[in-house]
């Protein structure tokens, strides 16, 4: 799958850079540098999903930008026009915002214009008191639409005891 920083920056903000396939780089007014794409995922294991994924290259703490959550709104618009579209995602922990960050994919979801096209799981999966948040987002027409759900379901229902998951010192 290859997705478009042409179509990207018809819209964007900001100007878009494609690094790869699915990879992308922009710089914020604020100076910060954001990478953001999707990767194979190597969990799921079936059909063709994607973790997405954004990163501040800068490690800095960022000022709120509007125009950021424009920019990964605009990427994930992108992605979903493709044929066969399942994202998957993962909160990051490390700053302990993962709730912040699971509600901006919430937020994400209900703005989007075409949200009625999409399902949306969002979980919360417990690792010992330490949880997880995370999700999938797959068109409603993709051929395997149940079966890819179910196997989400039974993954979140059986992570907490095949991985050792819990929090960074």
């Amino acid at each position: 799958m290859r997705l478009s920083a042409e179509n990207i920056n018809k819209k964007s903000p900001y100007w878009v850079i494609q690094l790869d396939d699915m990879l992308f780089r922009f710089r914020t007014k604020n100076g910060i540098t954001y990478r953001v794409g999707f990767q194979e995922d190597k969990f799921l294991k079936v059909g063709n999903t994607y973790n997405f994924f954004i990163t501040n290259m800068d490690n800095q703490n960022a000022p709120r930008d509007l125009d950021v959550f424009k920019v990964v709104s605009l990427v994930l618009e992108e992605f979903f026009s493709q044929d066969a579209s399942v994202m998957l995602y993962i909160c990051d922990p490390s700053d302990h915002r993962e709730k912040a960050r699971s509600m901006l994919y919430k937020r994400w979801y209900e703005n989007y214009p075409r949200h009625s096209e999409l399902t949306m799981r969002d979980v919360e999966i417990n690792f010992s008191g330490f949880i997880v948040y995370s999700g999938m987002i797959i068109r409603n027409d993709h051929p395997q639409r149940e079966q890819m759900l179910a196997a989400f379901d039974e993954f979140v229902s059986r992570a907490p005891s095949v991985m050792d998951v819990h929090p960074k010192p």
